[in-house]
């Protein structure tokens, strides 16, 4: 039960196909280059739809047919910054079950094995909704400007949701979700990089809906920023994030 990752966000950012090793640990992994790059370096959250993906199908995988996980939450803690180039591969494992969800973690590491970050999710089990692609590819091929526009998120400014952003159920892949709120807090902290990301997803939101991401700085120190991101589609809160942001290491 895996994906194919020819269209929708996972093609946009030109993701492997996903696989998963006998006790049970899925992989995956991306490139990163001048595409991806913003203001000279590779945004924090360009690995969150990998992450949501791994982190996802980890919790689903011993599901029975016909049931389902919706993401309620996901972090990243960021160890180090991003590479501009060469790539990523990430991993995740399902650590705890019970009647409400599951819990899973996993890493980002670069081509040598060193570490970049950890990851987890905590997913809500349902009854998958109809329509739902449990098997095979969603959502829309990129085309030209997709990237390029969603790059350039800022806070107050309308992100159009089209089938490129679409996860297996239609709406906004949660990854997305949690890349628009990086790039929107980066954008206001330009000086600092990011050391975290947390995000909760409170509604669906549908592809077509007009997004706004609304930016609010609760701390803005030389050292340290935290910047809270809400996804809003009209007036009502879908995501809400806290970015944590710090100086980028030594050169």
């Amino acid at each position: 039960m895996l994906p194919i990752v020819e269209t929708g966000p996972e093609a946009l950012l030109r993701m492997s196909e996903l696989t998963v090793s006998d006790d049970g640990e899925f992989g995956g992994s991306m490139p990163v280059g001048p595409w991806l790059e913003v203001e000279g370096r590779t945004p924090a959250g360009a690995v969150a739809v990998l992450v949501d993906d791994l982190l996802g199908y980890a919790i689903v995988a011993d599901l029975p047919r016909g049931h389902w996980s919706v993401s309620a939450e996901i972090a990243l803690e960021a160890l180090r910054p991003l590479p501009t180039s060469g790539r990523l591969f990430a991993n995740a494992r399902l650590v705890h079950a019970d009647a409400l969800g599951g819990f899973a973690t996993g890493t980002v590491t670069d081509e040598d094995g060193l570490l970049i970050a950890t990851t987890s999710q905590r997913g809500r089990y349902l009854v998958a909704p109809d329509g739902v692609v449990e098997e095979g590819a969603w959502g829309g091929p990129p085309t030209s400007g997709d990237l390029e526009r969603l790059l350039a998120a800022r806070s107050d400014g309308p992100v159009a949701t089209t089938d490129v952003h679409a996860n297996e159920s239609g709406n906004l892949h949660g990854g997305v979700s949690m890349f628009l709120a990086d790039l929107v807090a980066s954008a206001l902290r330009p000086d600092l990089v990011t050391a975290s990301v947390h995000i909760t997803y409170t509604r669906g939101i549908p592809i077509g809906a007009e997004l706004v991401c609304r930016a609010t700085t609760r701390h803005a120190g030389r050292s340290l920023a935290v910047i809270d991101v809400d996804g809003m589609v009209d007036g009502r809160v879908g995501t809400t994030a806290r970015v944590v942001l710090h100086p980028p290491p030594p050169a």
